[in-house]
């Protein structure tokens, strides 16, 4: 079973203070009592990150937290695929994912994609957090409906539609 190794680093050492196992399919962190992973530290948002397993993967996605989410120093912006051995920092609190449940290592994945993708050209990865695509959706629908409305008031200038067009019940 995967879990969460939750330390601190000091000179020579590491304490550990717990190992949280992953049992659920999904795993809020933050400071908020309904989590189920709480952590009580500085820069720890109410529910500052989330944990999501789908299709034998755990993803650790940030939910807004004001120190930001980490993966080997990386800051993430949208869902991101953890590796056994993975270093998550949440603010000022470090943990280790570990999950040799599989037997698959970063290493293991890494040969594997470089075999699937040797011949493909080089890609750019784009990540899209869920706040920017809920965003960008609602800017469209936006478009869409000035459109609808621009078309309207043309058609009524043009006299092609007359206001008693779009009361159902008179006219």
């Amino acid at each position: 079973m995967a879990k969460l190794i939750i330390y601190e680093e000091t000179h020579h050492a590491e304490t550990v203070f717990e190992a949280f196992e992953l049992s659920e399919t999904r795993i809020l962190i933050g400071a908020d009592h309904d989590n189920q992973l709480i952590l009580q530290a500085p820069d720890i948002d109410a529910t500052h990150a989330s944990l999501e397993l789908r299709e034998h993967h755990w993803f650790l996605q940030d939910l807004g937290g004001p120190g930001g989410t980490s993966v080997n120093g990386r800051l993430i912006q949208g869902p991101c695929l953890l590796h056994h051995d993975d270093l998550i920092e949440l603010g000022p609190i470090k943990m280790r994912f570990h999950n040799l449940e599989r037997g698959v290592t970063r290493e293991v994945l890494l040969g594997e994609v470089a075999e699937i993708t040797e011949d493909l050209p080089e890609a750019v990865e784009v990540v899209v957090s869920g706040r920017v695509w809920f965003a960008t959706l609602a800017g469209f629908t936006t478009i869409i409906i000035l459109g609808l409305v621009a078309l309207l008031l043309i058609a009524y200038f043009l006299g092609l539609l007359t206001l008693a067009d779009f009361i159902p019940f008179g006219g």
